[in-house]
């Protein structure tokens, strides 16, 4: 069995370099695909990775645009769910990897959604962890104009902050992260602040509503307790939106699961893989 880290690789894009991590020691044994969340980067899942390996598994685990080391460029344009669905099929397509389980977490499962929506033959199945598949504030709230405000709002902060830079971006272990700000204040240290309120626009007003009706494979929604960001009403819709699917509610009290009950999360990601 190897005790290596994962190996540290890059996928040269069109639009910049995005950074992988690759654990293949094992052929022919199942193979998991993680994704983290906002303002987040690989090391989300550096426990889950380690007790794959112990379990022989295979993984995949990245930075995604404008995440850790991977590509930064301050083009609006390169910062959505639909590019970094991209982005994740030429890894796919690079490594070969064939019938792997996506687990995706937060804005990490919404790019999760939008790839399975368009590459499923790709997929043995999908967990999707403390997502939202439509705008929160409709579901929240009932405002939907709130929406564009919002998204307008950060827009132009982002504007403001668009010539903010810094020589070097902070690289921190995302699992160590104690309580949501202090998630928030490191999460702000790793990128340019414009691309932070780009990717925020993006999880303000994510519509994924038809592209999670296309979803046959087998998949587990996993939600905190009380996320205040997911309403009851959104989780039964997206229940609705993919038959057979299993609802976990897990002991995590909040949206953090994936962060601060990392041994729950990789224990439904290692039973997954088991059947």
């Amino acid at each position: 069995m190897s005790n290596l880290p994962p190996k540290e690789k890059i996928s040269q894009t069109a639009n910049g370099k995005i950074f992988y991590y690759l654990e293949n020691s094992f052929p022919g044994r199942p193979f998991a695909v993680l994704l983290h969340g906002l303002s987040s980067n690989h090391t989300t899942w550096l426990k889950t990775i380690e007790a794959l390996r112990e379990n022989q598994y295979n993984c995949l685990t990245l930075d995604m645009r404008g995440h850790g080391h991977s590509d930064k460029t301050k083009n609006k344009g390169l910062y959505q769910v639909s590019v970094f669905a991209e982005d994740l099929k030429q890894i796919i397509d690079e490594e070969q990897i064939k019938n792997f389980v996506l687990v995706g977490y937060s804005f990490g499962g919404q790019v999760a959604i939008d790839y399975a929506a368009r590459y499923q033959n790709d997929l043995k199945g999908l967990i999707l962890i403390s997502v939202n598949h439509a705008p929160p504030a409709e579901y929240l709230l009932h405002l939907n104009f709130l929406t564009p405000l919002v998204s307008g709002g950060l827009n132009f902060l982002a504007a403001i902050c668009y010539y903010q830079g810094r020589q070097k971006y902070y690289y921190y272990e995302h699992g160590r992260a104690v309580g949501y700000w202090d998630s928030v204040w490191d999460g702000l240290r790793t990128m340019p602040l414009s691309v932070n309120f780009w990717l925020l626009v993006q999880a303000v007003k994510v519509d994924l509503r038809n592209q999670i009706q296309q979803i046959k494979v087998p998949t587990i929604f996993v939600c905190g307790q009380k996320d205040i960001f997911i309403t009851q009403e959104e989780i039964s819709d997206m229940m609705k939106a993919v038959p057979g699917a299993q609802l976990i509610i897990s002991k995590n009290p909040d949206h953090f699961v994936g962060t601060n009950s990392q041994d729950e999360t990789t224990s439904i990601i290692l039973n997954f893989l088991k059947k």
